[in-house]
């Protein structure tokens, strides 16, 4: 079995040999590459709803990983006991709803040494969230899958500063290693504001908001900090 980049992408952060939860598994995908890519020492897979698990069960089954990869149906971090993994990953759900079920699973939460997230969206709220509750980000991807650009984080527990909103929307390490796909990440984060903006201009009152006044200013950091260091680049 062959998974896209964007998941590949998202194994490729977790460490060999890992205690993992695959929480939204959905067919069991990731959780299929775990443990055959990443040497995984166990796997759950968990899902909100029964018919994923019910898909989760027939794709390991057919991968005789029926016995090996226990499927618990269960809303985010509910179905595991604080301990029992070391890892979880979260890939194609929202930020701000990683960050709730992150928030609601305390007891296990506590209990772990690495996160990895797959935000589809709102990923600067999802970073925010992880500096304001004693996370910090160690490693950062981006991957394409069926045309689109994915955001990969990989968070461990530790206190650090806060970076800046624009860095936020960014993300820090993406910022500091500028890997593949780097240029097309900036212009689409740039597209994005631009396009925010461009609908709050209609209204009066949205453009003299806070709110509208923030992205502007967030639009401008990027812009700036971008355009100073092509100059560097180019001479």
């Amino acid at each position: 079995m062959r998974i896209d980049d964007r998941l590949a992408a998202v194994a490729a952060l977790v460490p060999h040999g890992a205690r993992v939860a695959d929480v939204g598994t959905d067919h069991a995908y990731l959780a299929i590459a775990l443990m055959e890519e990443r040497d995984a020492a166990h796997v759950i897979a968990t899902d909100k709803n029964e018919g994923p698990c019910a898909a989760a069960r027939r794709t390991l089954s057919a991968a005789g990983l029926s016995g090996r990869v226990p499927v618990r149906c269960g809303d985010g971090l509910v179905p595991l006991s604080p301990g029992e993994v070391d890892t979880v990953c979260i890939a194609g759900m929202g930020g701000g709803l990683i960050a709730s079920i992150l928030a609601a699973g305390p007891d296990v939460l506590q209990k772990l040494s690495r996160l990895v997230l797959q935000p589809m969206n709102d990923a600067p709220t999802l970073r925010r969230w992880l500096y304001e509750n004693g996370w910090h980000i160690a490693e950062e991807r981006l991957a394409t899958a069926d045309g689109r650009l994915y955001e990969i984080i990989a968070a461990e527990p530790g206190t650090e500063e806060l970076p800046e909103s624009w860095l936020l929307t960014i993300g820090p390490v993406l910022w500091r290693e500028k890997p593949a796909l780097f240029a097309r990440h900036i212009e689409a984060q740039v597209e994005r504001l631009r396009r925010i903006l461009c609908g709050m201009e209609k209204s009066e009152a949205a453009r003299e908001s806070d709110a509208y006044i923030k992205i502007a200013e967030e639009l401008r950091e990027i812009e700036r900090h971008w355009n100073d260091g092509e100059e560097k680049e180019h001479g």
